[in-house]
């Protein structure tokens, strides 16, 4: 009877340890963006978002990266544009105060490579996206690296200012412990 208490609080313990979530480290995470305006490049980011995220590159079909970004962040070292940004014509932060990008499924391409897809979600509108996931891992962090481009007008974002390019081109570091 021991024993196989003992084996059974082993087999939990195992199981417990590969299907742990991550504890993001929001020091060292970023997401940032860029968008050209009248032919120059803006740089901005969020500075606040959440991660969720459960990754075994020996279990893919549980692994997750989800993240939910607030949009009242937003930081292009202009304060009178992030305001506008808030907007109606924009982001409409009244009504939509979060961009969410949820997880569908990872792929592996080579041991450090995945292919990430699911859905962002910006305004109310939900798209497909599928990019190319980078992760390294230490004994203690895990990082993933990601970077794609989203046409603003899918979304609504921004109107049809001629001015103001259709891409913006995100990189999201996202560390976890």
């Amino acid at each position: 009877m021991r024993l196989k208490r003992i084996v059974l609080v082993l087999v939990l313990g195992a199981f417990t340890c590969f299907s742990q979530e991550l504890v993001q480290d929001k020091t060292a995470s970023e997401i940032t963006f860029t968008i050209k305006n009248f032919g120059f490049n803006v740089p901005g980011n969020f500075n606040q978002f959440i991660v969720s995220s459960n990754f075994s590159a020996r279990n893919l079909k549980g692994s997750f990266l989800n993240v939910k970004i607030s949009v009242a962040s937003i930081f292009t070292d202009s304060e009178a544009r992030d305001k506008h940004l808030l907007e109606v014509d924009y982001f409409n932060i009244k009504k939509y105060p979060n961009i969410v990008f949820e997880s569908t499924e990872i792929e592996k391409i080579t041991p450090s490579k995945y292919l990430l897809k699911g859905f962002i979600t910006i305004k109310g509108i939900k798209k497909r996206v599928e990019t190319t996931l980078k992760v390294t891992s230490s004994k203690t962090t895990v990082t993933f690296l990601t970077d794609f481009s989203l046409n603003r007008r899918d979304f609504g974002v921004g109107g049809s200012s001629f001015v103001l390019s259709k891409e913006v081109n995100i990189k999201m570091k996202i560390c976890c412990n």
